[in-house]
């Protein structure tokens, strides 16, 4: 279980956002986050980041991925996925990446609340490709 900050790809980090909940790393495209243990992550949670993010990259979402590096154990509110859908950020893609298979229960879950396209990893350069490769998409 790596931390992008433990990683090869920290260099390529854009932004950091540090908040009391978690560390979001903005890269060309992508956002990964690492919420804290024993957070309950919800739209509350969300709200700045997804602004920080239509800040940064002037982008409603469409072309950017989130990435939820899941390093630590933490609850997420997936019915809090409503509000996301009916605020004006939608993304390109949202992906998981769990170390154990009750976290790949949990993403199944999770996905049934988003709109974009999903996909659950087991390691953070799976997910990190996918990342690129649906970035490429719309530059193409």
């Amino acid at each position: 279980m790596n931390s992008i900050r433990e990683s090869v790809f920290y260099p390529e980090v854009l932004k950091e956002i540090n908040m009391h909940y978690g560390n979001f790393y903005f890269f060309d495209g992508f956002i990964v986050s690492e919420v804290f243990k024993n957070v309950v992550f919800g739209w509350e949670e969300a709200k700045p980041i997804i602004n920080a993010a239509t800040s940064f990259y002037n982008t409603d979402g469409s072309k950017l991925v989130y990435i939820s590096n899941r390093i630590n154990k933490y609850s997420v509110k997936p019915v809090d996925w409503f509000h996301f859908a009916n605020y004006s950020f939608k993304l390109l893609g949202y992906g998981v990446v769990n170390y154990t298979d009750p976290g790949l229960i949990n993403s199944k879950l999770e996905s049934l609340f988003v709109k974009s396209k999903f996909k659950s990893f087991t390691n953070l350069m799976d997910a990190l490709q996918w990342a690129a490769a649906l970035k490429n998409t719309i530059r193409s």
